[in-house]
């Protein structure tokens, strides 16, 4: 993956991330109408605005990388490309998980339980290892 390759996934995968976000904003207004009070009984939605701002942050962040994959004119490696894109588009899924009553936040109870706290560690995890993969190389070509 070349220096132009890798800023344009990072960029483009940012740019899908904050559309995405905006149509959940749209999603997030259901509960608001009368209709949908009824529609969504028993979710906790305030984790979907939760979500909302974790994958506006997080394609903020994948767009920062491609843009220092840019000014700096270096080729990170694939694998930090990669859990940059991810990490930022899995990490927000602990919310929704608990939008629906399952806490990823704690590694405890049953499996579906452990399961989504397994992918958010994962997902933080690839997005930290990304960060300092991208800047060590960003550092190493200034």
């Amino acid at each position: 993956m070349d220096l132009t390759d890798a800023a344009k996934l990072l960029l483009f995968s940012g740019a899908a991330s904050m559309l995405f976000s905006t149509f959940l904003g749209f999603l997030m207004l259901v509960p608001m109408q009368p209709w949908g009070r009824q529609l969504l009984k028993g979710m906790n939605f305030k984790q979907f605005g939760a979500a909302h701002l974790d994958w506006l942050m997080l394609g903020l962040m994948q767009g920062l990388a491609g843009g220092l994959v840019v000014v700096f004119a270096v080729n990170p490696a694939p694998s930090a490309v990669w859990a940059m894109v991810l990490g930022g588009w899995l990490n927000p899924l602990a919310y929704v998980f608990r939008a629906f009553g399952v806490n990823a936040f704690a590694f405890d109870g049953g499996a579906m339980q452990r399961l989504a706290a397994a992918l958010g560690l994962g997902s933080s995890v690839a997005i930290a290892y990304a960060w300092v993969s991208i800047l060590a190389t960003c550092w190493n070509g200034w």
